[in-house]
């Protein structure tokens, strides 16, 4: 599974790269949270009580195509901080940080004005724990959950080259993940079950090289 999704993401990279009418290369930071627990407004005032957002950075390569149509492959990392009920302990919870790795190659569309740009994408998102990257050897398409990923830029250009990114996203696993949580004071790991839903913003920088 892992050599299909690498394969059928240097393949979409490969098709657009040798159609492209311009190519754009950026980078950011991440701030984000997890959304599954409760609403938006809920979770960014718990979040902003227990100073617990998620964090992370990202890179991407932009491939212009025609009529504001292009591919954009995107690799993101997120930290996140998930909270668990310890089973059998009332009012007792258990914090894990929990490490992801993201690819997304998404259909994604670009509009321009003078300096200033507004971007738009949706595609299939996989992603893995970093964890699981230290043994790939043995792993099943189990290990890696597909899902959606979807968002927007606006751009704005100081130079023909360099330009200012703000971004948005939001991920969402189709399947829960289970995940084995060492749970202190006890020899076995817990296994919880999470369905990631994660909305995050970013600010970084874009190069466009043609």
């Amino acid at each position: 599974m892992k050599k299909i999704i690498a394969m059928a993401i240097a393949a979409v990279c490969l098709v657009a790269s040798t159609f492209a009418l311009d190519l754009e290369l950026g980078g950011r930071a991440i701030l984000g949270r997890n959304l599954t627990d409760g609403s938006f407004k809920e979770e960014y005032l718990k979040a902003k009580e227990e100073n617990k957002f998620d964090f992370g950075f990202g890179a991407y390569a932009h491939f212009a195509l025609l009529g504001g149509l292009g591919i954009q492959a995107e690799a993101n990392y997120i930290k996140s901080n998930i909270s668990f009920a310890k089973e059998g302990v009332e009012g007792s919870k258990v914090d894990y940080d929990l490490h992801t790795l993201d690819l997304a190659p998404m259909v994604w569309f670009s509009g321009s004005l003078w300096k200033f740009g507004l971007a738009a994408g949706v595609g299939p998102n996989f992603s893995i724990l970093i964890p699981e990257l230290k043994s790939l050897k043995g792993k099943t398409k189990e290990d890696f959950k597909m899902g959606l990923c979807a968002g927007a830029d606006v751009k704005f250009y100081f130079t023909d080259h360099l330009g200012l990114v703000l971004s948005g996203r939001y991920l969402m696993d189709f399947d829960s993940k289970n995940i084995a949580v060492p749970i202190v004071g006890e020899t076995q790991a817990k296994t919880y079950s999470i369905d990631r839903k994660t909305f995050y913003g970013g600010l970084g920088l874009e190069f466009k090289l043609l």
